[in-house]
């Protein structure tokens, strides 16, 4: 039993020639005009779809279909063009699929010629003519338009964010990210049809152009993010000025000759790649977190890259894949300036308290606690008009230590400071000035409250065996004087006042004892 002829649409014998008439075994990438014939076989009669299955990037293309023989498979001495359909970047024709070349025509069964006219200034792949019915083309491009729409709306968000970010001061690595995103945009809305067929611009000569300053962008980009300097790793320094001065060339020699320009964007991916490389590889034996994770989003791009040049199936071209090796790329950077900006937010913070801590260490008094004469100073600078200023000295700490040893005298002072403390509550606020010396910052209204404070703060050290302890007071108000000295020379003056009165007191009540 023979098996059942197959329906599906054959493309045979596709053969090519250029402008001078010679045959080429493939359409080199540098551009120019070119014909090339191919046999049509179709046992069905359907829609089918004439289209370009590795590439979007051409110029201009024309198709024109002739029939070969009717259907008695006699041969027409001068076939009939059935149809023509142009198309391109830079053609004004209206595509009926997006971001794809197809072209529909309606055939019948039997054997036809297609005539295919191609022009452009450079190709990113080579252009490989495909058959399909309608209804599988639709399904395959569908799918694929949807995913590289998708893809470029995520490029576009990326770059509206870092561009953003990257206006504000001192975010260059933001900028400069931003800045190949833009490459790259450009680029591939122009290779797409995005530009032809949303915006009517069909100008495409120089499109290769941004992937070029793209990747210029990009190296620099790389030292920013991984702090690569003339003082901070300078080989690695030095080997970025020679892979930008290579890419500065490579976007001069693309200027100069517009057709090899996306040869030159290749080499600079590849210079670009081999930086990346080198790099992570380097900072990565440091055990750096960043360069790692910078490492793993190059390798990533370097082999989506590999299999987008190597794309044999139909579904997607090599511009497509291209955008997803891009998109994924951009993603995992993205997520890796994420990750450096929470842990420098991060170490921010951590360096805040620390500073906060030393801070605080530094004015703060090490053996009670309380704020010291610094934090006191301080303060004063901003002292309130209805301030008071009290300063305290302590009676007999000098014999105490001499007697009984330091750690007694430390005992008094601590204890002293803990009852005063809680005793002032919010009516004041006490801070030692060193040694004996102390000072209360206060209202002038809650004056009395804390020197019946201190009074009661004498009772209690009596009753903890401190009989001899006592403490001098000199009062300034805020009003007395115009600068914190002067406050401190009267508080100090009045201090010394008061310690000699009670002196003289103490002898008095001593020779009339009995």
């Amino acid at each position: 039993m023979m098996p059942p002829a197959s329906t599906a649409p054959a493309l045979l014998g596709t053969t090519c020639i250029n402008q001078q008439g010679v045959l080429v075994a493939s359409i080199p990438l540098q551009g120019g005009k070119f014909v090339c014939q191919s046999v049509l076989k179709i046992a069905q009669a359907n829609q089918y779809v004439i289209d370009f299955k590795n590439t979007s990037t051409i110029a201009r293309f024309q198709h024109e279909i002739f029939e070969e023989n009717i259907a008695e498979n006699k041969v027409i001495e001068k076939p009939a063009m059935l149809a023509m359909m142009k198309g391109g970047l830079s053609s004004s024709e209206r595509n009926p699929f997006v971001l794809r070349h197809g072209r529909i025509v309606s055939l019948n069964p039997g054997t036809y010629r297609l005539i295919t006219w191609l022009q452009s200034p450079y190709y990113l792949a080579p252009p490989v003519l495909m058959l399909s019915d309608l209804a599988s083309y639709q399904q395959q491009t569908n799918i694929s338009a949807a995913i590289s729409l998708l893809l470029l709306g995520i490029l576009l968000g990326l770059f509206t964010y870092y561009a953003t970010i990257g206006m504000l001061a001192g975010r260059i690595t933001e900028r400069l990210y931003a800045s190949f995103l833009f490459g790259h945009l450009v680029f591939h809305a122009a290779a797409l049809g995005i530009f032809n067929q949303f915006f009517e611009w069909h100008w495409f000569y120089l499109t290769g152009l941004p992937l070029l300053i793209a990747n210029l962008a990009y190296v620099n980009f790389v030292c920013h993010l991984l702090g690569i300097n003339p003082f901070h790793r300078p080989r690695l320094y030095r080997l970025s000025l020679i892979i930008s001065g290579l890419l500065i060339a490579l976007i001069i020699l693309g200027m100069i000759f517009p057709h090899w320009m996306l040869d030159m964007a290749r080499v600079g991916i590849l210079l670009l790649l081999g930086f990346g490389l080198a790099c992570g590889l380097r900072l990565s034996l440091q055990r750096q977190i960043i360069a790692q994770l910078y490492l793993l989003a190059t390798i990533s791009f370097g082999l989506l890259a590999m299999m987008a040049a190597n794309n044999t199936q139909p579904t997607f071209t090599i511009e497509q894949l291209g955008l997803f090796a891009v998109t994924v790329h951009a993603i995992l950077v993205s997520l890796l300036v994420a990750y450096k900006i929470t842990r420098l937010h991060q170490e921010k913070e951590l360096m805040l308290v620390e500073l906060q801590n030393t801070r605080s260490l530094a004015l703060t008094d090490r053996l009670t606690g309380i704020p010291n004469r610094h934090a006191l100073e301080n303060k004063l600078l901003q002292m309130p008009q209805h301030s008071c200023l009290m300063f305290l000295d302590m009676d007999n700490l000098k014999q105490l230590n001499d007697h009984f040893g330091h750690e007694t005298g430390d005992h008094l002072l601590t204890l002293f400071t803990k009852i005063l403390s809680s005793k002032l509550s919010e009516h004041g606020k006490l801070y030692r000035l060193g040694g004996d010396e102390f000072a209360i910052l206060c209202h002038e209204d809650d004056v009395e409250w804390c020197q019946h404070q201190l009074e009661y703060t004498h009772l209690q050290l009596h009753k903890e065996g401190f009989g001899g302890a006592g403490a001098s007071m000199g009062v300034v108000f805020a009003h007395e004087a115009n600068s914190t000295e002067a406050l401190l020379r009267i508080a100090d003056k009045r201090m010394y006042e008061n310690k000699r009165s009670r002196k003289n007191r103490k002898e008095m009540l001593h020779v009339m004892r009995p």
